[in-house]
């Protein structure tokens, strides 16, 4: 029995190693690479065509500071989103002596989550307003089950992130207003991984696990020209935020070993860029009823090229290379004003993947998206409205050909992606 402790003490030494990596995979969500687009209803309801132009409402703190010049009354609004991805894998794995994996091939591989938004637009005088803008641009629930054929590759990545915007516009004229802010970002992962341990997996599969989390500081910055009454053209940065994330990685065994191997236990730290974009948006007020806009924007997801692990209890510092790509989304979209009081909306966009087929993982297998949305909003008077909006993800998935380290073994597949949200909110002037 001492010798295959032994054993299974030099495997999992081995292991650690490669493990610590899968920080650098924690960038995994069912929105465009990592990022979570829902959070407000107008939003998904137009598929986030035009929102950098809107600057009807108070979530334009987010999306657009500078369209807070044209609010003339203190504003709240609030969001809830559902959102409901599908994520499922096809395919074999091997070991790192190239024996297949036995397991399952899993089911629905990612689980649903809530989410919510709020915004708020304060009057301070005729050229100044000040907002605030709480939001989760980030977000992930991947879990795979503990018998799936990749366990060695990835288990859970659980990822959270919350965003405290603060902004002032000006109204420099009539026609041309601009917004600028800070943005307080916290960023938080949990990520577990099976480790092989050759014959001693007789014995089970032991898990490891890393956590961490940071605070980063950015800042966005908007302007907004319009050129009559229905016609307005918006542009919007949101910089690039920079997290070093301290975090501890851990490693749970079988019972007859006593649980946690704590001499394995340690510090692990890493750092993280969240992408900058840049946003163009058009809106124009055809009709009296009907009103068209349209989004193209850019986001600089190539910053995440690799990513270096440092652990502290001397088993290895680990680079991982992800090479992601610069992507763009363009988007088009129509409000319809049925009656004085209900407005319906509906959207197309499409949304480029950062993640390439070459370097697709099973904690980021994206793919590009082809984004549907349909919404309602009710003014239930002149100072308040509730909304509610749908939107559905189409996406041809994508084949996978990886290993999360050299302890990992391989695994090669596709997977089939899809995503349902829905969002419900309420907006009120005072």
């Amino acid at each position: 029995m001492r010798t295959e402790k032994l054993g299974l003490r030099r495997a999992l030494l081995t292991g650690v190693a490669g493990f610590a990596a899968i920080l650098a995979s924690a960038q995994t969500a069912q929105a465009s690479g990592f990022g979570l687009r829902e959070g407000n209803a107008d939003w998904l309801g137009t598929a986030f065509a035009g929102d950098e132009a809107k600057a009807y409402d108070a979530s334009t703190v987010w999306s657009n500071p500078a369209g807070m010049a044209l609010l003339n009354q203190n504003e709240f609004e609030g969001g809830v989103s559902m959102i409901a991805p599908y994520i499922k894998f096809h395919g074999s794995a091997t070991d790192p002596t190239t024996a297949p994996v036995t397991g399952t091939q899993g089911g629905n591989d990612i689980a649903p989550a809530a989410s919510g938004a709020l915004f708020g637009v304060y009057v301070l005088n005729p050229d100044w307003r000040l907002g605030f803008s709480l939001t989760a641009p980030y977000g992930e629930r991947t879990a795979y089950p503990f018998n799936w054929v990749g366990k060695y590759q990835s288990l859970v990545s659980s990822i959270t992130d919350i965003n405290l915007g603060l902004a002032l516009s000006y109204k420099v004229n009539p026609n041309f207003s601009i917004g600028f802010g800070p943005n307080f970002d916290y960023f938080q992962a949990r990520l577990t991984q099976g480790l092989y341990t050759g014959v001693n997996s007789l014995y089970g599969t032991p898990v490891a696990q890393i956590k961490g989390n940071s605070i980063g500081v950015g800042y966005n910055v908007g302007a907004l020209y319009q050129f009559d009454d229905g016609t307005r053209l918006g542009i919007d940065y949101r910089s690039r935020i920079r997290h070093s994330i301290y975090g501890a990685q851990t490693i749970g065994a079988q019972a007859a070993y006593g649980g946690a191997f704590t001499p394995y236990d340690s510090a692990a730290t890493t750092s993280i860029t969240l992408p900058d974009s840049a946003s163009i948006a058009l809106y124009k007020q055809v009709t009296d009823q009907l009103a068209l806009m349209g989004t193209v924007q850019w986001t600089e997801w190539s910053l995440f090229k690799s990513l270096a692990v440092t652990v502290t209890n001397g088993t290895g510092n680990t680079t991982i290379v992800e090479n992601y790509r610069d992507t763009w989304m363009a988007a088009i979209g129509a409000n319809y004003q049925l009656t004085d009081r209900i407005m319906l909306q509906t959207g197309f966009a499409y949304d480029e993947s950062p993640v390439t087929a070459a370097y697709r993982t099973t904690r980021v297998p994206d793919a590009n998206h082809y984004d549907v949305g349909v919404g309602v909003q009710y003014k239930l008077t002149p100072n308040a409205t509730i909304a509610a909006a749908y939107g559905h993800v189409f996406t041809p998935g994508g084949s996978i050909h990886n290993s999360a380290s050299a302890a990992a073994g391989a695994i090669t597949g596709n997977y089939d992606l899809s995503d349902n949200s829905a969002t419900v909110g309420v907006d009120v002037k005072f």
